[in-house]
């Protein structure tokens, strides 16, 4: 018997969920549908589609955030390195209480090993130099000044506090796509349940709507061995392995940052397809679902490649 089970992957679900809401749309009315239309298919799906383009947003940003922690980390980092040896020359090398006013912590005159201490010791330093401003250098080479001090401190306070803000609305995204992603899965199931009970499990209507007939026993195996080629500018070659009881293959695209779920880009006969017109510089996901007069096989792993 043939299993209609949800893929896991949420590019996969969406990709089945537009194929469910497209057969919805063909023939709801000649068989019947009542709980899951195409309207409440499509409001389900739409929404999580949503949900994810924010949950991928925030991880972006959250992304963004944290490198400017580390940047503004490393500079503070830099500048502490340097002050640090302006003080070697008036208090020595090693720590006294000549030491203290400086802001240096745990008795030691070594930058501190974490973050928080190297934010708080900028602005010990920008207090400190300000008070001696006869120990300030500021030379083409180097520069220890108690407004340098000043503005590194802030732009590390500011650069932390906006990558904790972006960790909590990655957070708050995850939980809201997570939550769309389960409404959308539970109306693909409500549907198949549906159809289940207005087909025959060997019906090929159930085909239109990107399922299986649950009585077909002669499924084809999946896509293996994808591999993707960079052809002419614009232009990739994919090549798959030939899997048993397969007569044809939907291929699948999906340029990152452009389509927000993948698309049929092509169907053919043979184990290779030649992508041609993508946008150069762009990263493409690529993956292959073979199928016969039976049905479809789960989507082979999908490939990625930066087209040329």
């Amino acid at each position: 018997m043939a299993s209609n089970r949800l893929p896991d992957p949420i590019d996969d679900l969406f990709t089945l969920a537009e194929d469910m809401t497209d057969g919805c749309h063909n023939h709801e009315v000649t068989i019947g549908l009542k709980q899951n239309t195409e309207v409440d298919m499509r409001t389900d799906l739409d929404a999580c589609i949503s949900a994810q383009g924010d949950f991928k947003t925030a991880l972006s940003a959250k992304t963004d955030f944290s490198t400017a922690v580390t940047v503004a980390d490393s500079n503070g980092k830099a500048f502490i390195g340097s002050a640090r040896r302006v003080l070697v020359a008036n208090y020595g090398e090693g720590w006294s209480q000549s030491w203290a006013a400086t802001g240096f912590p745990d008795q030691s005159t070594a930058v501190p090993t974490t973050q928080s201490k190297r934010q708080a010791l900028l602005q010990s330093l920008k207090n400190f130099f300000k008070a001696n401003p006869g120990m300030e250098v500021n030379t083409p080479k180097i520069i220890v000044t108690s407004a340098l001090a000043g503005t590194l401190f802030t732009a590390l306070s500011t650069a932390r506090v906006a990558a904790a803000d972006g960790n909590t609305d990655a957070a708050r995204k995850k939980i809201l796509r997570d939550a769309a992603e389960q409404t959308l899965r539970d109306r693909m199931m409500g549907l198949i349940s549906e159809l289940g009970q207005l087909l025959d499990a060997t019906d090929p209507l159930w085909l239109a709507f990107g399922l299986n007939e649950p009585g077909a026993t002669n499924l084809p195996d999946s896509v293996d061995g994808l591999v993707l080629v960079a052809g002419q500018a614009g232009t990739v070659l994919a090549h798959w392995s030939n899997p048993s009881r397969a007569t044809r293959f939907r291929v699948y695209k999906q340029i990152d940052g452009v389509d927000p779920i993948p698309v049929n880009i092509t169907t053919v006969t043979e184990c290779d397809a030649t992508l041609t017109g993508q946008p150069s510089g762009k990263l493409l996901k690529i993956f292959v679902i073979a199928a016969n007069d039976a049905g479809q096989a789960a989507p082979s792993d999908t490939v990625q490649i930066t087209v040329p």
